[in-house]
C-alpha cells in the first residue's frame, strides 16, 4: 500500500501546506493542536524513505496535556515538557475516506476538533443556484402544470345545450330461415343425418420417437481466474501521512466448453379414422328482410313465406337527429320505448362534453 505526506494548515498565522511530519508550524513555531485537519494534496508523491514510511505506519501522533505540543506515536514523554504519555492522551483521530481532502480549513480554534461548517438559511452553497432562482422555478412549475391541468379539465367539464328533434331514423331486420336437405360430412353422424358415403382419412398425427442422435453445442462458464487489486480510498494515519486503501474483486473469464448430448428424433404418423358423408334436414339461413324510414313510426318487414320457412332473428334500432340552436346537430340512439317518447316542436336539454360527445337528455 502506497504512503503518502500530507499537509495541514497552521490555525494560528494561516500558513498553509506544512508537510504533515512537522509537529509545529514553521513560520510562527505554534505546536500543531489535537483535531488539526490533514489533507492529500493531489502531487503528493509517495514516501520512499525507509525512515519516514516507518514512521508514517507506527501510529497517530498524541497530544501532551500539559504543553499540547503534538508527538510521534514512538514517544513515552513529550518532546517539549518531558511529561509522560498517559492512558488517556487525546491522539490525533485516524480516518479514513472515500477521495481524501484535498485542501485544509480554518474552521476551528486553536486546540479544539474541527467542526463541521453548516451554511446559514441565507447563505447559498458553491455551485448551487440561488434560492430565489429555485424558488421562483417551482412557482413557475405550479403555475404551468395548473394552466395544464385547468386546459385538461375543460375538456371533461359537461356543458348543456338546447335541442330539438330533426329528423327520426329507424330500421328493423327480420332473417328468414328455410328447413332444406344439405350435405355435411364428419367423423360422426348426427342424429338425423343419412349416410351417403364413407372413406378412412387422416384424422391426426402422432410423434412416434423413433431414435436418438448425438449434437455438439457450446455452453458458456463464467471461470474464476484471479484478484484485481485497486485503490478504494485513503486513511488519514493520523500523524501527518496518508496510506492507500486496497480493495479486491473477484475476476471471471467467459470460458466455453463443448457439451455433447442426445437428440430425440420423432416421426410424424399419421392416424386414420372412418369419415363420413351425410345429407341432414334442418334449418338454415336463407335471407334478411328490412324495413327502415324516417317517420315516427316504426314496422316490422313483411314477409312472404313458403311452406318450409320461418321467421328468425330480428334486429332493431332507432335514432333521433337533435338540432341546437347554434347550428350543431347531435344524433343520439334510443331504445323502441324511449324513441316514442321524442316529439317535434319540443325543447330538451342536452348534455355535450368538452369534445363536443353528446350525453344525458332530458325534458
Amino acid at each position: 500500500m502506497a504512503v503518502r505526506e500530507g499537509r495541514w494548515d497552521c490555525q494560528y498565522c494561516g500558513t498553509k501546506g506544512v508537510f504533515g511530519r512537522h509537529k509545529s508550524c514553521p513560520v510562527c513555531a505554534t505546536s500543531r493542536p489535537a483535531g488539526t485537519k490533514f489533507y492529500l494534496p493531489a502531487d503528493a508523491e509517495t514516501v520512499t524513505d525507509e525512515d519516514r514510511l516507518g514512521y508514517a505506519l507506527m501510529g497517530p501522533d498524541w497530544i501532551c496535556a500539559f504543553c499540547g505540543s503534538s508527538n510521534g506515536a514512538s514517544h513515552k514523554v513529550c518532546q517539549s515538557c518531558f511529561a509522560e504519555k498517559k492512558e488517556d492522551t487525546v491522539k490525533q483521530e485516524v480516518k479514513e475516506y472515500i477521495d481524501a481532502p484535498t485542501s485544509g480549513d480554518m474552521t476551528f480554534e486553536p486546540g479544539e476538533s474541527p467542526k463541521a461548517v453548516s451554511s446559514s438559511l441565507s447563505q447559498e452553497a458553491p455551485g448551487r443556484l440561488p434560492r430565489w432562482i429555485t424558488v421562483g422555478g417551482a412557482l413557475t412549475i405550479i403555475l404551468v402544470l395548473g394552466i395544464c391541468g385547468f386546459i385538461a379539465s375543460s375538456f371533461f367539464i359537461n356543458s348543456t345545450v338546447d335541442v330539438e328533434v330533426q329528423s327520426y331514423e329507424w330500421e328493423r331486420t327480420v332473417e328468414v330461415e328455410a328447413y332444406r336437405t344439405i350435405d355435411e360430412s364428419d367423423w360422426e353422424i348426427p342424429a338425423g343425418g343419412r349416410v351417403t358415403g364413407q372413406a378412412e382419412e387422416i384424422h391426426h398425427y402422432d410423434q412416434v420417437l423413433t431414435g436418438y442422435e448425438q449434437k455438439s453445442r457450446q455452453v458458456a462458464e463464467e471461470v474464476y481466474v484471479g484478484e484485481e487489486t485497486y485503490v478504494c480510498g485513503q486513511r488519514d494515519l493520523g500523524n501527518g501521512f496518508f496510506e492507500d486503501i486496497t480493495c479486491s474483486d473477484s475476476i471471471y473469464e467467459t470460458q466455453y466448453r463443448t457439451e455433447f448430448y442426445d437428440e430425440p428424433q420423432y416421426e410424424e404418423v399419421p392416424v386414420y379414422q372412418m369419415k363420413y358423408s351425410y345429407e341432414i334436414d334442418k334449418w338454415v339461413y336463407d335471407r334478411t328482410a328490412t324495413a327502415s324510414g324516417q317517420t315516427h313510426t316504426a314496422e316490422w318487414p313483411v314477409l312472404i313465406l313458403e311452406n318450409n320457412e320461418r321467421e328468425g332473428a330480428k334486429t332493431e334500432s332507432y335514432g333521433i337527429l337533435f338540432n341546437a340552436a347554434d347550428g350543431e346537430t347531435y344524433r343520439l340512439e334510443f331504445s323502441y320505448s324511449e324513441w316514442l317518447e321524442y316529439s317535434e316542436g319540443q325543447t330538451y336539454k342536452l348534455e355535450v362534453n368538452g369534445f363536443g360527445e353528446p350525453g344525458e337528455i332530458s325534458p
